[in-house]
């Protein structure tokens, strides 16, 4: 038997509309959302915590050059250290949080990671960042928000088998 591809099940999927899938595109799209919501809250509440503990020197972002590259020398490492991180954990509870909304699979962890990725570089674009980081991030972010999705399916059926049982 051979297996069909994605394209011609999809357009079969369309083909026929009824009330069930209006009401699973507008599940998985609530899922996407508020994936993406969670992801940015948690991302900038790390990076308002660690902006406070770790603050830039001032005038780093007025200046250009050589300048900049020694006064880039002067901030924290774990500055740069934890850009990631607060990245992957935003990353990865957006992820959580649209697979369980969606509860259809990992789909909407995924998209909600294209979603954050774009958030994400576009907020790169107004702080100082290295080479590094600007690849480094955007594999954690996708990275991250397939294992929060895979978790959260993970939740999502085990509560499931809960309540057949």
């Amino acid at each position: 038997m051979a297996r069909s591809s994605f394209f011609s099940r999809f357009s079969e999927w369309l083909r026929e509309w009824d009330d069930s899938k209006t009401r699973q595109v507008l599940v998985v799209l609530l899922g996407v959302l508020a994936g993406l919501l969670l992801g940015m809250l948690v991302y900038t509440i790390a990076k308002y915590a660690l902006d406070q503990m770790f603050p830039f020197p001032p005038g780093l972002y007025m200046i250009q050059g050589a300048e900049k590259e020694a006064l880039l020398k002067t901030v924290a490492v774990q500055v740069f250290v934890s850009i990631p991180l607060t990245w992957a954990i935003g990353a990865f509870v957006g992820g959580y949080c649209a697979a369980r909304i969606g509860g259809i699979g990992q789909f909407p962890a995924w998209i909600s990671g294209i979603l954050l990725t774009a958030y994400f570089w576009i907020d790169m674009l107004a702080m100082p960042s290295t080479v590094v980081l600007v690849v480094l991030c955007p594999v954690l972010v996708g990275l991250f928000a397939v294992l929060g999705g895979r978790f959260g399916m993970h939740v999502t059926a085990q509560r499931r088998l809960k309540a057949e049982a």
